[in-house]
């Protein structure tokens, strides 16, 4: 298992509370609790997290699809 910080963290904001996610790990934290977590985009992230938690993708590749989640809980 690899933890690899990404350059710049994930900010989400949701409904007054304040996520700054740095890592894939950390990410498939999120995502875990996330209440849209079963929708395409959830499950792509979850993918991508996963693949680059495992070295089979670079992390900021896993970063844009956490990211794609999280502009959708923007509010």
């Amino acid at each position: 298992m690899l933890v690899t910080r990404w350059g710049m963290p994930v900010v989400v904001d949701d409904r007054g509370i304040r996520y700054s996610i740095a890592s894939a790990e950390e990410a498939m934290n999120w995502l875990m609790h996330e209440r849209k977590q079963t929708s395409q985009k959830g499950r792509s992230a979850w993918e991508a997290c996963q693949a680059a938690r495992n070295g089979e993708l670079a992390p900021e590749e896993a970063r844009s699809a956490v990211e794609q989640v999280a502009k959708g809980t923007l509010h």
